[in-house]
């Protein structure tokens, strides 16, 4: 889920955060008896009513349900949903919002880590997180430390039309691997790390299921499939539901409105999670200054409660839940994020590298794809043609699938910091790109260059 990602070049930085943070128009439904005009009541009445503020970047058909199934669950009480978009909501809670509301509620993790770094979050109550954190596997899907809870989670996989697929002699894909056929060529759209919010994770979830080595070939064999002019850096499915593009990576509730709109039977739109991939989660967390303490803690216990959480699979909402007895109460859901291997997921890691990742992946597969392609064509070509031996078609293809970085050095932190993403505050100009990484950059594109030339040599030489 996304937040906090960017890459060059500079005016992309921008566009970045829009793109992993979960935000959609919301209008916030007063109930009816409060929106008509108002009437003089005995003061008794309403000092009565008690609220909880509630700031969220969820769309109006979530939120909504959930304020509506809370004042119904809580006779007498009243939920204000304030609507900020999440990189507005840090900058206002940072400013001294934090103590005109009572939860913050939103899919954007790296808001939830800076407030309670500044002490802007209260810690929740042990039964409160317990469940969030007891069923979160080898990689806590909640706060450790218990300052914020998952509410629900996001899961990366494959968008894809079934008679688009079917039209190109295809089985339907099943794991990232599938659309390097070169059957796909042309027809796939994958987010670019650095260009939208959610493909750093993306990105990680690949690196991290299949290592290193295996996933960079993977991508390579994607992006030569892919056309960089078109859907490289938006979140939209159209292209996919309409059929012009076969596949796409993306993350799950970018499908929904495509998904709910389908007509079963008809093969229009799909979508299917890879057996190793990531399940992002968003969060729910009390302000540290909450106007209302009882009522906050009231709403959160409430979200987080199973009967809240069967909520989320309603058709018209369509998330997954943060609760694993939900999953084990439903065995008609496909996606079980709770399984062995699944939320096993270094977010950490990905924060570490992303900044040196983005990197590779525009050097080495983004700005040669327009040399890289043609190569990738004429390897295909000879394999058909059955031209060059064995040994030489694949000492082509790993100089077409080799990146200046091994995993070996990639490990190493000076490197790592070289690539860091500034963290900056709204209006702040981003720095000049160190000599240092200047220097890396070159000999990086100096040695993609080099192994295309070579690629392009032994092609012609078949």
């Amino acid at each position: 889920m996304p937040d906090e990602f960017s890459t060059p070049p500079r005016i992309v930085r921008r566009r970045l955060v829009a793109g992993l943070l979960l935000a959609g128009a919301v209008c916030f439904a007063m109930p009816a008896a409060l929106s008509a005009p108002k009437k003089a009541k005995p003061a008794a009445a309403s000092e009565n009513i008690q609220k909880v503020v509630v700031l969220t970047s969820y769309p109006e058909e979530l939120s909504t349900r959930f304020q509506k199934a809370f004042e119904t669950a809580h006779p007498g009480t009243r939920v204000e949903i304030l609507w900020r978009h999440s990189a507005d909501a840090l900058a206002y809670l940072r400013r001294g919002g934090i103590s005109d509301i009572d939860v913050y509620w939103t899919p954007a993790p790296r808001n939830f880590a800076v407030l309670k770094a500044e002490g802007k979050l209260a810690k929740l109550p042990a039964e409160t997180r317990i469940i969030p954190l007891a069923e979160s596997s080898a990689s806590s899907i909640s706060d450790p430390d218990g300052y914020y809870a998952a509410f629900e989670l996001a899961g990366y996989g494959i968008a894809y039309h079934p008679d688009a697929v079917k039209n190109l002699g295809l089985p339907p894909p099943k794991d990232w691997s599938d659309l390097g056929h070169p059957a796909y060529r042309g027809k796939v759209q994958m987010p670019i790390p650095g260009r939208v919010g959610f493909a750093p994770v993306m990105a990680e979830a690949v690196l991290q299921g299949n290592g290193w080595d295996k996933s960079w070939a993977d991508f390579a064999a994607i992006v030569a499939n892919m056309r960089i002019d078109r859907g490289d850096s938006t979140n939209e499915t159209d292209d996919v539901s309409s059929g012009r593009v076969a596949a796409r990576m993306t993350i799950d509730f970018f499908t929904l409105p495509s998904r709910r709109n389908a007509t079963p039977g008809v093969g229009e739109f799909a979508f299917v999670y890879p057996p190793k991939t990531a399940f992002n989660p968003s969060h729910v967390a009390i302000s540290a200054k909450a106007p209302h303490p009882k009522m906050a803690r009231d709403f959160v216990d409430f979200v987080l409660s199973k009967p809240a959480q069967e909520l989320l699979l309603e058709h018209d909402v369509k998330r997954l839940p943060a609760r694993k007895d939900v999953y084990d109460g439903h065995p008609e859901l496909k996606v079980r994020p709770f399984v062995d291997g699944n939320l096993a997921y270094d977010d950490k890691l990905r924060r570490d590298r992303q900044g040196l990742v983005a990197a590779i992946f525009d050097i080495a597969l983004i700005r040669p794809h327009a040399q890289s392609v043609p190569l990738w064509d004429a390897l295909e070509n000879a394999k058909k043609e059955k031209r060059g031996n064995e040994a030489r078609l694949k000492e082509i293809q790993a100089l077409l699938t080799a990146i200046p970085v091994s995993e070996t050095e990639q490990r190493d932190e000076k490197l790592r910091r070289l690539f860091d993403f500034p963290d900056l505050k709204p209006g702040e100009p981003e720095p000049a790109i160190s000599a240092e990484r200047q220097a890396v950059e070159a000999r990086w594109k100096a040695e993609v260059e080099g192994r295309l030339n070579k690629a392009r040599q032994l092609l012609q030489a078949l």
